[in-house]
């Protein structure tokens, strides 16, 4: 028999960090090169994502097709000015 267990809602109590899309492009490890946008909280910088105790980086490229970055098979990023 199966235990139904019990359902929580999400924490509505903890606030949402506003992000926006820093366009860049990365050069992986292999040698493929990636153009797209790095997601960065508002307050941020690329360098604060890439320093973070996180794994793994979102990354959108030009397709729009998300894709996650393992911040260790990053060889090189560099930022584009607006």
């Amino acid at each position: 028999m199966r235990n139904p267990g019990t359902w929580a809602p999400p924490n509505r109590g903890m606030p949402k960090i506003p992000k926006i899309r820093e366009y860049a492009q990365v050069k992986m490890s292999d040698g493929s090169i990636l153009t797209g946008y790095v997601f960065v909280e508002a307050t941020s910088r690329i360098q604060d994502v890439l320093n973070s105790a996180t794994q793994f980086i979102p990354f959108v490229d030009e397709n729009e097709v998300i894709l996650l970055l393992n911040k260790s098979s990053i060889a090189h990023l560099r930022p584009f000015d607006a």
